[in-house]
């Protein structure tokens, strides 16, 4: 394989290909959905629906729920709801700036400029996720204990395994 690149990428190509690969499969989960109602529709019987489907008969009587409750929007995902971001594009690239020019360390000082510039609640683990998307790496601290010399470390690397 030769060394040339074969994609031309660009900042924010990677976040703009998950989002639209997002949209696209919340477009297919409705697709779904209205499959299984058009079969209800064709006077098909649960079981061969859920068989067709691969889906569970409690699956199968949420859509129809879900459809007799609203129609065609009570399918789709209601916005704000569990996977969609709270932030724009436009933010994350604002707050990847503010987590550079602040040089913001902690998941909580993360929440605590996207509170201050957004007014946007997230938990901690929220946060650590939103941190990954905008590939900063995190590890967990570990303690220093007073007693111990200052050398550990290195005792530790030439403690042969036993």
């Amino acid at each position: 394989m030769s060394n040339q690149t074969l994609i031309e990428e660009y900042p924010g190509i990677i976040s703009e290909i998950q989002t639209e690969i997002k949209k696209l499969e919340n477009d297919t989960r409705v697709l779904n959905k209205l499959y299984v109602i058009l079969d209800v529709l064709h006077d098909e019987p649960i079981n061969d629906i859920i068989n067709k489907h691969g889906i569970s008969q409690g699956t199968a009587y949420n859509w129809i729920k879900q459809w007799n409750n609203g129609g065609m929007e009570a399918l789709k995902r209601k916005k704000g709801s569990k996977g969609q971001s709270k932030l724009t594009e436009e933010q994350f690239l604002i707050l990847d700036k503010a987590i550079q020019e602040n040089n913001l360390k902690t998941a909580k000082e993360v929440k605590h400029i996207i509170e201050t510039l957004f007014g946007v609640k997230y938990s901690l683990r929220s946060i650590e996720r939103i941190m990954k998307k905008l590939d900063y790496t995190y590890t967990k601290p570990y303690k220093i204990y007073a007693k111990m010399p200052k050398d550990a470390e290195e005792q530790l690397k030439k403690t042969p395994d036993i």
